[in-house]
């Protein structure tokens, strides 16, 4: 043989591996495990996750994730936010789920939002894990949904179950990577704080439904109206914020602030009516207004408060 003919293929011995460990614990976890080649394809998936996300044993076996269990959107915004990170192209490809791992960082959890068989949106936190050969080198991953003895609500711990936007827990988490981010590269990070103007008096006019579908298609639009690196989240009732990173200056802010605005402010259809609204929206930035999420959160309220019931329905907080 010649000496430099490259070893076999040691994926199957791991898979192998990974299928010993499969019967000695990982088919008895109640969340969600994967084992993943490093393109991105499922070998693996246990009990838990077949049942959560609506697949027979097997069925998914070699195929990408991309497509099926995640969409191209979800890739979109988890490679924007790596690139960040890293400061270098990301591809968006399912291969995103080992990116960490591969470069050498410390592994961390995250909220991916996994697609049903029937198209239905499952958002589930994952560990990534690195799945070695006996030489140490990657050569697969194992993706955990951490054990939790409230697994059944911790699906929707940080996403609203209305809008499928995620809540003010994925906020304080993208916020807290983000800053550091802003801290370290010298860029600009806005929040913006929108309220729906009269929210409740809306839904006791029309009904909980009208108010239901006001929400969704408030949600849509914001997420429209933003880029892929950018973060709409629903906080409670009427109330929604927006992240914005990497900015150049804060006047990028405003610009984008009176584009959300101008845009949530049309009239929606809700199929019995088409309702005007009034949607109000205050701003706030690092590093004037604060290096943490809280402080800009109150600028951005306090900006809120400053506006009358007339005037453009937007306000930044005050610097100094």
């Amino acid at each position: 043989m010649d000496p430099h003919t490259p070893p076999l293929d040691p994926l199957p011995r791991a898979l192998l591996a990974f299928d010993d460990l499969q019967r000695l614990l990982l088919d008895a976890h109640s969340g969600v495990v994967m084992g993943l080649d490093l393109d991105g394809r499922l070998r693996w998936l246990n009990a838990a996750g077949q049942a959560r996300l609506g697949y027979a044993a097997g069925e998914l076996d070699g195929v990408d994730l991309a497509g099926t269990l995640l969409t191209r959107d979800e890739l979109d915004r988890h490679a924007a936010a790596l690139s960040g990170e890293l400061g270098e192209p990301v591809p968006a490809n399912a291969a995103v789920l080992g990116v960490r791992l591969l470069r050498g960082l410390p592994p961390k959890d995250s909220a991916w939002m996994l697609r049903h068989k029937d198209g239905s949106p499952q958002p589930t936190r994952l560990a990534m894990g690195a799945l070695r050969n006996d030489r140490g080198e990657v050569v697969g991953l194992v993706a955990v949904e951490p054990a939790s003895p409230h697994n059944a609500p911790l699906r929707f711990a940080h996403h609203d179950n209305l809008t499928g936007l995620p809540n003010r827990a994925v906020l304080a988490d993208r916020a807290e990577m983000a800053l550091q981010r802003a801290a370290r590269q010298g860029t600009v990070l806005a929040l913006l704080l929108i309220e729906i103007v009269g929210f409740d008096a809306l839904c006791a006019e029309h009904g909980r439904s009208v108010g239901d579908d006001l929400l969704r298609a408030t949600a849509s639009r914001l997420h429209f109206e933003l880029r892929k690196t950018d973060t709409a989240v629903r906080l409670e009732g009427g109330q929604f914020a927006a992240l914005l990173v990497d900015l150049n200056h804060a006047d990028e802010a405003m610009t984008v602030a009176g584009k959300v605005r101008h845009a949530l402010s049309a009239k929606v259809n809700v199929g019995v009516a088409i309702l005007p609204l009034d949607v109000r929206v205050g701003l706030a930035w690092f590093p004037e207004h604060g290096d943490q999420l809280l402080p800009l959160l109150e600028a951005a309220e306090a900006a809120l408060g400053t506006l009358g019931p007339d005037g453009d329905g937007l306000a930044a907080a005050a610097v100094g």
